[in-house]
Order: C-alpha cells, then sequence, then structure tokens
C-alpha cells in the first residue's frame, strides 16, 4: 500500500525541514526514507559552541513499512544532556510539521537505548492496532518500550478529562508539543523553557501550570561540557 505524503522523500522533507528551521539544524545523512544530522538550541553555553548538537533521525515511508509511519527521534550528545533540551528539539520539529501531518500517535522511549532517544511517531495505517501493539509492547522485535504516552486519547485522567479539544488545541500551540506531553514538560519546565527561548528563566517555586505543579528537572541547570 502507497500513501499519500505531502513530500514525495526525505530529499523534499530536508529542503522543507531547513526552510522552516534554518540554523538550528545541520542535516548530513539523507536517502529515500531516512535523515539524519544535529539539532542546536537557541540556548548554548561558551563550551557547548564547541560541541555537535542534539544527534536527530527521521525515518518516512511512503510504502506501508512500519505501518506507514512517519518518526522523529532525538538523542542525547552526551551523558549530560537534559530531559528538557530533547524536549526543545522535539517541539521545533513538531512546530514545523504539525500543520502537515496534524498531532503523532505517540510519543515513546525505550528501555536500555545508549541514545536515550525521544520520539514522536505518527501512524498512517492501522492506527487502532499499532497503538494496541504500543501498550503491549508487540510494537517492536528487538526493543522494549519504556516511556509510552498515546496522543489525542481519552483517558480517565481529571484535567484530560475536563478539557475540550479545543482547548487542549490552544494549550498545544503555546507549549509547543501535544497536550498530552504537558506532564513530561512540567516536571523538566526551566531546561525547557532554557532551551527553547534561548535564555535562563526561573520558575518560582510551588507555581501551578494548568492544576499540575511546576518543577525543577534540577536545582542547578545542566550544561553539556567537552568530553575528554
Amino acid at each position: 500500500m502507497k500513501f499519500e505524503f505531502e513530500f514525495v522523500s526525505c530529499y523534499e522533507l530536508e529542503h522543507f525541514l531547513k526552510d522552516k528551521l534554518g540554523k538550528k539544524i545541520n542535516i548530513y545523512g539523507v536517502d529515500n526514507t531516512n535523515l539524519f544530522g544535529e539539532y542546536f538550541s537557541q540556548y548554548r553555553t561558551y563550551s557547548e559552541m564547541f560541541q555537535p548538537g542534539l544527534p536527530f533521525y527521521i525515518r518516512y515511508c511512503l510504502d506501508g513499512y512500519i505501518d506507514g509511519a512517519f518518526r522523529i527521534s532525538v538523542g542525547n550528545v552526551t551523558k549530560n544532556s537534559t530531559v528538557g533540551e530533547k524536549l526543545a528539539a522535539l517541539s521545533d520539529f513538531y512546530l514545523a510539521l504539525v500543520e502537515t501531518y496534524g498531532n503523532p500517535t505517540a510519543f515513546y522511549t525505550t528501555k536500555e537505548d545508549v541514545e536515550k532517544l525521544f520520539t514522536l511517531q505518527w501512524s498512517f495505517a492501522n492506527k487502532e492496532e499499532v497503538i494496541t501493539k504500543f501498550k503491549n509492547n508487540t510494537y517492536f522485535d528487538d526493543a522494549n518500550i519504556d516511556k509510552l504516552i498515546i496522543i489525542d486519547e481519552k483517558t480517565d485522567d481529571v484535567i484530560n478529562h475536563n478539557l475540550k479539544d479545543e482547548t487542549k488545541q490552544i494549550i498545544s500551540e503555546q507549549i509547543g508539543l501535544p497536550f498530552e506531553l504537558l506532564p513530561l514538560i512540567n516536571e523538566n519546565l526551566e531546561d525547557y523553557l532554557m532551551y527553547t527561548k534561548g535564555k535562563k528563566i526561573e520558575v518560582p517555586k510551588g507555581v501551578m501550570t494548568d492544576c499540575l505543579p511546576v518543577t525543577s528537572f534540577e536545582e542547578k541547570p545542566k550544561t553539556r561540557t567537552l568530553s575528554k
């Protein structure tokens, strides 16, 4: 089965992302179905200027393989890469692509992953079957799902249940990622804001955001250091 995507291949996708993200990305590998490179956030310390950006990998399928999925993965550049930094990278890719593809199907990580990849996946075929496989941990033959967040899923969660879809959409536009990732952003808010806004922003303790507590990823912000 062939799917009608906005882009014919990763070569066209490459030009689109370069136009949208500019100097934030450096693409150094591309073929018909794969694209990879490095991402540079707006916030970089002096020592970070001499380091590579966060590695990112895009799998873009036209023929039904992996359920006609489109996935973006962002990993660690060093052991000190933070959750907030990787979420900021995903946010830029998400905002560049959401108008074309809408919300992704799922956000996930896998166990024993050396690169600690954060992945957003859009599934265009057999979507409900794909979600079931994710939940049953049968989607991959060579990896086990660790953290899984299904996007646009109706749940009994009080906040999710009480909000209208229009409200969730407004919140998604404000935070730069799907609404369902809001708790993860809140847990790492200072880092996320630092890497999306390009400067350190202190979040007062005890502040509540959309009925969720705002907490720091660390008392002191992490910065990457040169590898020995």
